[in-house]
């Protein structure tokens, strides 16, 4: 990797770093979900910074090639992000679920406390 890519590549993730901090600050993207995608671009800056940890560790885990890494991790990478935002949908329904219910109780309530006015008119 040239020196001229390194620096592209850091600064795009440093970029992106401060991007993901100021939607959480708004309030525009929860830190659970936000926390991998930091993880990733901490990593990318690391490994465009120290190239040589690339081979190193491809070759501590037993992939020849380092470009065979990326896609390893690539694919981690994914598997991480669909399984926390499968957790995130699956409560999100339970909750959608138990807020139509009370809703539901509530109406049911409201039209009889009506029934009974009208009936006691």
């Amino acid at each position: 990797m040239t020196l001229r890519l390194q620096i592209i590549v850091i600064v795009v993730a440093v970029l992106a770093i401060l991007f993901t901090v100021l939607l959480i600050k708004k309030d525009r993207l929860g830190l659970r979900i936000a926390m991998p995608w930091l993880v990733v671009f901490v990593l990318i800056i690391l490994f465009a910074a120290i190239p040589s940890l690339m081979d190193w560790f491809s070759g501590l885990i037993g992939i020849y090639a380092p470009v065979n890494m990326v896609l390893f991790l690539a694919g981690i990478f994914l598997m991480i992000i669909i399984y926390s935002l499968t957790i995130t949908v699956f409560t999100n329904r339970k909750k959608v679920r138990d807020l139509i219910q009370k809703v539901a109780y509530l109406e049911e309530k409201i039209k009889k406390e009506e029934s009974s006015e009208t009936d006691d008119r």
